[in-house]
């Protein structure tokens, strides 16, 4: 049999990715120094490119073969055990190229793809195994993912979540692109099933979100209302500011790093989430750094959980934040309370089915 190599896709690739987020961490100093084009800490700068679908494995036994070649020694246990749990529900996603008779399996579900794809397609990991990129796993799910979810994914690809659901600590995820990253190769794409909405989701991806939560609060906030969110400016996510002495004094430090920032507007909003955020011995400090970022003429807006999961409380921070930044509270269609509660549902819906929060009980152990 001629040597193919494996291309996972769509889901299969997503965990992929994940695992090598997870497994590639930031130390926080590092993620909040990331600026809004930084590809240092990318996959692609790690792996190596992959650029044709020539020698992609197009059958249940080519696939096999494939995963049996591995050589690294944890590559293969992590092969074999996606192979064993692949069942009709749950199957091996894997791209091919277009072939008349080809079907799935029980264990493989093929993807025919005919259109060119644009350079940085594919990801290897080992020589024979290879991924879709970020960028295309993003297009790749737009046709199933509603928009809600897929801004989601957008927000958790450029952002560095903690290490474990909802919980602080030294060590981040990497981020696997950025909203540049994405945009740009969504413009280049040609011929794909929803590429139409991955262009529309991809405008309101924001760089370095640091929680499910946060996605969240700040999707909710800078996404158009035409798409259900509050229509806010765009602001920078978990973006660090220069202290005076005197603020400085206030914060044990020279710089605190803002949730949400409006930089020109000098307006602050920090989402104080006790689980996030590292239980109650954090909040002394969250005290400090908002008080020295007033000292410094920042208007500083605090959110809890509780208020995003209150419509009317959020919508009103929104309202304040919006006259804050804009010096303007918005009008809104009779429409726009379904499609905000559209987004809501969506982005919760994603995020619990991948990112499920932690039982009050765990959380009063942080």
């Amino acid at each position: 049999m001629q040597h193919m190599e494996v291309i996972f896709s769509h889901t299969t690739a997503l965990d992929f990715l994940r695992m090598w987020s997870c497994n590639h961490p930031l130390a926080l100093r590092a993620f909040h120094d990331l600026r809004s084009r930084d590809v240092g800490h990318l996959p692609s700068s790690h792996l190596k490119g992959f650029s044709s679908l020539a020698r992609a494995a197009d059958t249940e036994a080519a696939v096999r073969a494939a995963i049996e070649s591995a050589k690294r020694p944890s590559l293969k246990r992590m092969l074999e055990e996606l192979w064993g749990n692949a069942t009709v529900e749950r199957p091996l996603h894997v791209l091919a190229r277009p072939k008349i008779g080809r079907h799935s399996t029980k264990r493989v579900c093929f993807h025919q793809l005919a259109a060119p794809l644009p350079r940085g397609a594919f990801l290897e990991i080992a020589p024979g195994v290879a991924v879709c990129s970020p960028e295309l796993v993003f297009v790749q799910l737009a046709e199933t993912l509603p928009m809600g979810e897929l801004i989601a994914l957008g927000y958790e690809f450029c952002g560095c979540y903690p290490l474990e659901a909802n919980r602080s600590g030294a060590l981040v995820r990497a981020q696997l692109t950025t909203p540049a990253r994405l945009s740009a190769f969504v413009n280049r794409v040609e011929r794909m099933k929803g590429l139409r909405k991955a262009r529309i989701a991809v405008q309101f991806v924001c760089a370095k979100s640091a929680s499910a939560k946060e996605t969240e609060m700040d999707a909710l906030l800078m996404t158009p209302m035409r798409w259900g969110g509050l229509g806010l400016p765009p602001a920078l996510a978990n973006e660090p500011v220069a202290l005076s002495e005197e603020a400085a004094r206030i914060a044990r430090g020279d710089r605190v790093v803002c949730d949400l920032l409006w930089p020109q507007a000098r307006v602050a909003a920090e989402y104080d989430g006790l689980a996030f955020h590292g239980g109650r011995h954090q909040q002394a400090r969250d005290s400090r750094r908002r008080d020295a970022l007033i000292a410094d003429g920042f208007d500083v807006v605090t959110v809890t959980s509780s208020q995003i999961d209150s419509v009317s409380e959020f919508i009103e921070i929104a309202d304040a934040l919006s006259r804050k930044t804009r010096g303007r509270t918005p009008v809104r269609p009779v429409s726009f309370l379904d499609r905000h509660l559209q987004l809501r549902h969506e982005l919760r819906a994603f995020h619990h089915q991948h990112f499920p929060p932690v039982s009050p009980s765990e959380e009063d152990d942080a």
